[in-house]
């Protein structure tokens, strides 16, 4: 099947799991998108692109704002670089692992089953 149509049964999957709209269709996986990437909602997506997808960005953005807010004159760029890294892979490792535990929390059918789910196939993919 095609990713939009993986997509759209992801988003109704998540939405008839009580999942709110910005929590499996972040603003940030939004935008990537927008510019081109096929980016499985973060639920159904694999750990480390959850960290790359998740902290990169809003590592490089507070670096960024940092930077302009006070570092300027306080911290040499290394420093300011080293910051930005370690918080946006600490920010990453954090959002990948809350969405590991929700997928299992949640028991989701994995991507690959999506636009053939039914209740049976469900029940063959969830852990015993």
């Amino acid at each position: 099947m095609t990713f939009d149509n993986r997509l759209a049964a992801a988003h109704r999957e998540l939405a008839e799991k009580g999942v709110q709209t910005l929590n499996y269709n972040p603003p940030i996986i939004w935008l990537l998108r927008k510019a081109g990437f096929t980016i499985r909602p973060p639920h159904y997506e694999r750990f480390l692109i959850n960290v790359l997808a998740l902290g990169l960005p809003i590592g490089a953005i507070w670096g960024v704002l940092m930077w302009c807010l006070g570092w300027q004159d306080e911290v040499s760029p290394g420093f300011a670089l080293r910051q930005s890294l370690l918080f946006g892979i600490g920010l990453g490792l954090l959002m990948g692992t809350w969405f590991w535990f929700r997928r299992k929390q949640l028991k989701l059918t994995p991507w690959d089953a999506l636009p053939h789910s039914t209740i049976r196939t469900q029940k063959r993919w969830q852990p015993k």
